[in-house]
């Protein structure tokens, strides 16, 4: 979940904003239509995102950004909205600054932007988590084969698919080669990882037995289900 706070002093385009904003992955927290509260709100709602109009009565957008940059507890981003051209070569400097949309797009644009930023943070997170199981389970990124299995996971659980046979083949498209290129450098990573790895440790992880050894298919569905429990 996406958590965003509008700061805007038109109180219907900010009530529009919220409205086109809100879906299943993005939520709007707070919505300030008065400058001086901006600052007081992020700090303690910490957003993950923060809409800024640049015009504001009683503290501009530029004192806003002023106080969030010098606070360095707030990791706040910050997408300027603003109709308000003279201020914007002002800004671009300030590195919490990741986005510039004009108050001539449509709010619909703006939420769909939104949104495509909601998409790319969930992806990384989800990235993260999967490299994280890997390096505990034994594998080394050193390998292309480790790398092979991350991307195989990560398109099972962003396609909703356990089918083995698709898996590889929309990877081995998307890195020009065949699937038993694939299938060699991931059981070759598999390997290294069961050579030199805590075998108790893993078959406590993926649940198997004694006299088991890790398959590509059992690794990507374990791996799988950890991250999206």
């Amino acid at each position: 979940m996406l958590n965003v706070m509008i700061a805007e002093d038109n109180v219907p385009m900010s009530v529009h904003l919220s409205n086109d904003i809100n879906t299943k992955d993005v939520r709007c927290i707070a919505i300030a239509n008065e400058g001086t509260r901006v600052y007081k709100k992020v700090k303690e709602l910490k957003p993950d995102l923060l809409l800024l109009d640049l015009k504001m009565p009683g503290k501009n957008g530029i004192q806003i950004l002023d106080e969030i940059t010098n606070d360095k507890e707030i990791k706040t981003e910050v997408i300027i909205y603003s109709g308000e051209n003279e201020y914007m070569t002002l800004v671009r400097n300030y590195e919490c600054v990741t986005m510039f949309i004009s108050k001539i797009t449509p709010t619909e644009e703006v939420g769909r932007k939104v949104q495509l930023i909601a998409d790319e943070k969930s992806n990384k997170k989800i990235e993260n988590k999967v490299s994280d199981i890997l390096l505990k389970l034994g594998f080394s990124y050193t390998m292309k084969g480790t790398r092979l299995i991350r991307d195989c996971i990560i398109y099972s659980i962003m396609e909703n698919t356990e089918n083995i046979n698709d898996i590889y083949n929309n990877i081995a498209g998307k890195k020009g080669c065949n699937t038993y290129t694939i299938k060699s450098d991931i059981y070759t990573a598999i390997n290294a990882m069961w050579k030199y790895t805590d075998k108790e440790k893993v078959r406590k992880i993926l649940r198997i037995g004694e006299c088991d050894r890790p398959s590509a298919k059992l690794v990507i569905s374990m791996v799988r289900y950890y991250v999206e429990r």
